[in-house]
């Protein structure tokens, strides 16, 4: 199968735009927040499901920009959970600090 260069070159276009509107989005949320809220996360996973999207297009076109662009939008997502288990662990440990040692 034949994939001109026109299309080939709009698909790394919105692979760039999504990278960007993703780490703007996550920015945002984690500037103001410090955590990413439980009704935002159904848009990171949105973007995240991108990544997985333009890593297999790399891999069906053999093209070495979308397989870069799809893994990183993935390792963001895994970056983006364990801040979440690290957060949420930390939480539960002062919880349990402040159970055994009330001030």
């Amino acid at each position: 199968m034949i994939i001109s260069p026109f299309t080939i070159n709009f698909i790394i276009t919105m692979m760039k735009a999504t990278t960007l509107l993703y780490g703007v989005l996550i920015f945002y949320i984690l500037g103001n927040f410090g955590k990413i809220p439980r009704y935002a996360m159904n848009l990171v996973w949105s973007f995240s499901m991108g990544g997985c999207l333009f890593l297999s297009i790399g891999l069906f076109l053999n093209n070495y920009q979308l397989i870069q662009g799809g893994i990183f939008i993935i390792v963001v997502l895994a970056l983006l959970l364990a801040h979440t288990v690290i957060t949420k662990r930390e939480l539960f440990k002062e919880r349990n600090d402040e159970k055994i040692n009330p001030k």
